[in-house]
This record gives C-alpha cells, sequence and structure tokens, in this order.
C-alpha cells in the first residue's frame, strides 16, 4: 500500500514539474512597436521674378499691340540683362506698344530691345514700310489736309491742282484745272508722329510721308512739281472696299507746248494733244 501511495505521488510531481516548465515556454506576449513617419525636408524655394515675353507670334515688320505681349515668371538666376523685368519696367507693355518688329518673335519668347524699334528712332520709317514700297514726303497745310483730320495709317486720295495755257486765238489764257492722280494712299506719318498721341484726334503738321509703289511715287513728285497737291481722307469703310492696293490716274496733263497742245503724261510715256482738238 505504501508503494502504491509511492508511485502515485511520484506521478503527481512528476506532472506538475512538467505544467511548471511548459507554462515557462509559452511565447511571451507581443510587443507593440511605434513607428514614427519622417517628414521629407520641403524643398528651397526658388527666387522668382517676372519677365516681359510675346503672347503670340510676331513676324517681321508686326506692329506691337499690347495684348501681343504679357508678363512671365521667371528665375531670377537665368534673367538677361536684356530683358524687361517688371520690378525695373512696370510700363514695359504700355511703352512698346506701337513698336515695330524687326525680327521675328515666337510666342513665349522674352521680348529683347535689339529686335524691335521704338516710334521716332533711327530706322523706324524703314521698318513700318511694306516690301517694296517708298516713303514720300509732300508738303500740307491744315487747308490741304482735310483739316488737320488725317492721321497716320489713315487712307487719303492725292488731288493736284494747277493751272493750264489753253489757246484761244492769238493769246494763251490760264485756266485752273484739277484731277486726283492717286487713290487709297496708305499716311504712314505726319510730321514726326508715327501714330495718335494721347488720343488726339487731329494732327496739324506741314509734312506727310505716305507709302507709294516707285512709280507711284514717280506721279506724285511729278504732280508736286506741276501745282498743288491736296490730300482727301478716305472712309474706314470705303478704303476696306478699295482694298490695299494705290490707284493712279492714267493720265496727267504736264503742260502746254508753244503748238496750244498739252502734254499729258499717261503710264510711264509722254504725248501730245491738241486742245479741243484730236490726237
Amino acid at each position: 500500500m505504501r508503494i502504491l501511495i509511492l508511485v502515485v505521488a511520484g506521478g503527481a510531481a512528476l506532472i506538475a514539474a512538467m505544467l511548471v516548465r511548459g507554462m515557462g515556454q509559452q511565447e511571451a506576449p507581443p510587443q507593440i512597436v511605434q513607428v514614427v513617419e519622417q517628414l521629407a525636408e520641403p524643398e528651397p524655394q526658388i527666387p522668382l521674378t517676372q519677365i516681359l515675353i510675346a503672347s503670340r507670334d510676331m513676324p517681321l515688320g508686326h506692329r506691337i499691340a499690347p495684348n501681343d505681349l504679357t508678363w512671365q515668371d521667371w528665375p531670377e538666376a537665368h534673367l538677361n540683362d536684356t530683358y524687361f523685368v517688371s520690378e525695373m519696367s512696370p510700363d514695359s507693355i504700355t511703352e512698346l506698344a506701337g513698336s515695330i518688329v524687326r525680327t521675328p518673335i515666337y510666342s513665349g519668347e522674352p521680348m529683347i530691345e535689339r529686335k524691335i524699334v521704338r516710334p521716332g528712332e533711327n530706322g523706324f520709317m524703314a521698318a513700318i514700310l511694306n516690301d517694296g514700297m517708298r516713303a514720300v514726303a509732300v508738303e500740307i497745310s491744315v487747308e490741304t489736309a482735310a483739316g488737320g483730320f488725317i492721321l497716320p495709317n489713315d487712307r487719303v486720295d492725292v488731288i493736284l491742282t494747277y493751272d493750264i495755257e489753253v489757246a484761244e486765238g492769238d493769246i494763251l489764257v490760264e485756266r485752273p484745272s484739277t484731277q486726283t492722280v492717286l487713290q487709297n494712299v496708305r499716311v504712314l506719318a505726319i510730321d514726326q508722329n508715327f501714330a495718335e498721341t494721347d488720343d488726339e484726334s487731329v494732327v496739324v503738321g506741314t509734312t506727310a510721308t505716305l507709302e507709294l509703289e516707285p512709280r507711284h511715287a514717280e506721279v506724285l513728285m511729278l504732280a508736286t512739281r506741276m501745282g498743288d497737291i491736296s490730300l482727301t481722307l478716305r472712309g474706314v469703310a470705303e478704303a476696306q472696299r478699295s482694298g490695299q492696293g494705290v490707284i493712279a490716274t492714267n493720265n496727267i496733263q504736264a503742260a502746254e507746248d508753244a503748238s496750244g497742245s498739252v502734254r499729258i503724261y499717261r503710264s510711264g510715256s509722254t504725248e501730245h494733244m491738241n486742245i479741243g482738238g484730236s490726237q
């Protein structure tokens, strides 16, 4: 009996030891790991300024309008001394309006002085002339230039008023004559004004500069030698209907010779015509 008790006690002790050992080998409780997100350092700010650029393509000879230009952000590190910077020239858009493009400028391109010519600068007149045209100046007055209401870029007709000698029997009699020698002529400038200034509706000057083909310039020079030149203003609608070309008179009565006939300038050649008679 004692032996049985000892066996049972020993077995119980062995089981207890195994239980204690098993409890000691249980997994440790999970550890909580706190993840700290490291924020990226902000990128350094690039110093910017604004420069003047073209908002559209502008071909050679284009007259710049305010809406052709705009301000654009630009890195200060990449500034060029030739750029128009808003901090230094805030009124550049207004100041460059009316300038002529002397070298093609493309949309988004920074504006620089050497690619344009401003009104009044050397070379401006040559820059505004269309291909193949010439600038010809004629003297005018308030009376001969539509009361001073003719402005640059208007279209005019050129009228010649002169005296012609006509033989009446044995006597030479002077008779006044007038005719339109050129039509739809573009006015480039009145004196040194190439455009309206301060919304002026009247520009009083002594010289009008007209844009003409070489052959029409010859007609005008002949007319100025023959008599008085007057400019008549054409309406905008009429000028548009007539197109952009200048219309020249077929003939100019140039002078009267001793035989009682007049010399006719017709398309570059000279003819004689008897007054009241046949050629």
